[in-house]
């Protein structure tokens, strides 16, 4: 019995103050690191840094540590606070279990991979979609009577309601991965964990395509008879959204060809959409 509760006071290497520093770090320059290459990476490794340090003395192995963490990252901010959450519980077992070490640098980078799209989707959905609008619709007729106060209620809601949420699910986040990740590494589910997450991004992305992506053609074909034949509703008919699907899955395969070279894909877009346009074609 002694024994066992020496391996779990080892274990407790991550205090509730590191976790404190995770979700300020994150919360408060999650959108100040944009950039095209590795979108929000910069501010995700640097939420987790010191955490980092802490788990790892050794500067080779902090290193690789934190370049695990610099490849590209993004996710909603708020929501996201889980997959951060998560990532510290996974590097602290990496730390503790050599035995396991290779195979959880490949979960960490799956799991990120696969949670920010369907987390991503989750919280803007909820927060932009759905909460935003309810709280400043409830606001408008007071604004509108003339109430000053009103017209700050939804700032003051965005930001106890972000700050709020992302502390709950950074703690969560953690909590939930240290209880899980012992059995997920003994269990050899790692590959189908990462293979879910993976597809269920994909199926987000997907439905994201459909509803965002607006692409339509005006094009119309008279039969001999006289008849007009709209090409959209044709197209609507055998596969509804097949011209942003199209969009969306030339892009996915420009980027598995040429790489993530977003400038290029935004100016082929703009190019190509004055050009059809133009022409009438779209």
């Amino acid at each position: 019995m002694t024994q066992d509760n020496e391996i779990i006071e080892k274990t407790e290497i991550i205090t509730k103050k590191d976790l404190n520093k995770v979700f300020l770090r994150w919360h408060f320059f999650t959108e100040t690191s944009l950039n095209f290459e590795r979108l929000q990476a910069l501010a995700f490794c640097y939420s987790i840094s010191g955490v980092l340090e802490k788990l790892y003395p050794n500067k080779k192995d902090l290193s690789e540590a934190l370049q695990r963490h610099l490849n590209m990252y993004n996710t909603q901010g708020t929501w996201g606070g889980i997959i951060n959450g998560i990532t510290v519980a996974l590097e602290e077992k990496i730390s503790q279990d050599p035995e396991h070490e290779e195979d959880s640098k490949v979960l960490v980078t799956g799991l990120k991979t696969g949670l920010m799209g369907p987390i991503a989707g989750i919280g803007d959905t909820l927060d932009f979609g759905t909460l935003r609008p309810i709280v400043i619709g409830l606001c408008v007729p007071f604004v509108m009577q003339g109430s000053i106060i009103a017209a700050f209620v939804p700032l003051i809601w965005q930001v106890v309601y972000m700050g709020t949420v992302c502390n709950i699910m950074v703690k969560e986040g953690y909590e939930k991965g240290k209880e899980s990740i012992v059995s997920i590494l003994q269990s050899g589910r790692i590959h189908k964990v990462i293979n879910g997450a993976g597809m269920f991004g994909l199926l987000m992305m997907g439905a994201l395509s459909a509803t965002y992506v607006k692409i339509t053609t005006p094009l119309t074909i008279v039969s001999e008879a006289g008849t007009e034949i709209v090409i959209q509703d044709m197209l609507d008919k055998i596969v509804p959204n097949m011209l942003p699907i199209a969009a969306v899955f030339a892009m996915y395969f420009y980027f598995t060809k040429k790489g993530p070279r977003y400038i290029q894909v935004l100016l082929y877009v703009i190019v190509l959409s004055l050009v059809f346009s133009f022409l009438g074609i779209l």
